[in-house]
């Protein structure tokens, strides 16, 4: 028996096995991601220990060995080791990408999920796959398409319509695609509402309020990119998709006029007309820090010719 398996025995802590399974399923609520162990973060190490009920020793147990490179007696706690050695065997098992590639891909030494690693910690959560889509967690994969789409080449010509879809055929690949568009628009504008700048997430933290909205919609055949999209929470996102308000060229909000017909006993929460007060015109929405990902003018430009004008 190794000197950290014995370590191990020894405070009774849990299988590296166990620690592999804990430690996917509490990456769900960290976004996928982790600072590198070692690193700085143990804030986390001691989530995953409260969330088992470590004891003061278990958790500050400290082991020692050296490193031979540079002959020096290294000192850290045994249950840190045990964390590192549970993610290296998942890294192994390729359910997390290790820190070195994380580096390369976000500029941070990171673990992160990948998507067999996010579906194993569904699987294990008992959270049904499906839900995958709506998860604003990170995987090595999907943060792959939103580094891409965030660093693309805004270009003055660019068309918003993918006007060599005859239909859409759902895919992997697609899937994958979606849910970079809805990270990347959703992190470019913090999670926020541009319209109303409501922020707010599940209990849970696995779930945003916000949703990323494409302003030429998908039934329409629109590019899942982020000059094409903006962050709406629920009741502006659908105002925008039906024509009630679209944005100008400067990003200020223009109301369809037939607002003024609308029956006063209509869009109430109880006394406050959120309808009319959540809308005001000429007012400008909330946009990322970077301009080169701001909404298309020609994105803008199509959906104030094909949705708001043919509702107005």
């Amino acid at each position: 028996m190794s000197y950290e398996s014995k370590i191990f025995k020894e405070l009774s802590l849990p299988s590296r096995d166990e620690v592999t399974r804990l430690l996917l399923t509490s990456l769900l609520r960290h976004n996928g991601r982790v600072k590198e162990f070692g690193s700085g973060d143990q804030e986390f190490a001691d989530q995953l220990a409260d969330s088992i009920g470590l004891s003061d020793k278990q958790r500050t147990f400290l082991m020692q060995t050296i490193v031979r490179k540079e002959g020096r007696l290294k000192t850290f706690p045994a249950w840190n080791r045990l964390v590192f050695r549970a993610a290296d065997m998942a890294a192994k098992q390729k359910l997390l990408a290790r820190p070195k590639d994380t580096l390369r891909l976000t500029g941070n030494r990171e673990w992160m999920l990948t998507e067999k690693g996010i579906d194993e910690a569904l699987r294990i959560s008992k959270i049904p796959v499906i839900q995958k889509q709506e998860l604003p967690v990170a995987t090595y994969e999907v943060q792959k398409i939103q580094r891409k789409l965030e660093d693309a080449k805004r270009s003055e010509d660019y068309n918003p319509v993918d006007t060599s879809k005859k239909s859409r055929t759902i895919t992997r690949e697609s899937l994958l695609r979606n849910r970079g568009f809805r990270q990347a628009v959703a992190h470019a504008y913090d999670f926020s509402c541009c319209v109303c700048g409501l922020k707010l997430s599940s209990p849970d933290s696995l779930l945003w309020e916000v949703e990323a909205a494409h302003i030429v919609p998908h039934r329409f055949f629109g590019k899942d990119d982020i000059w094409n999209g903006i962050a709406l929470c629920r009741f502006h996102h659908w105002s925008f998709d039906v024509g009630w308000y679209t944005l100008r060229a400067d990003y200020t909000i223009e109301i369809n006029e037939r607002i003024n017909v609308v029956p006063p006993e209509h869009g109430l929460m109880g006394s406050l007309d959120v309808f009319r007060q959540a809308l005001k015109p000429d007012e400008r929405i909330r946009l990322p820090r970077r301009s080169v990902i701001f909404p298309h003018e020609n994105s803008i430009s199509w959906h104030r010719k094909h949705i708001f004008n043919h509702s107005s």
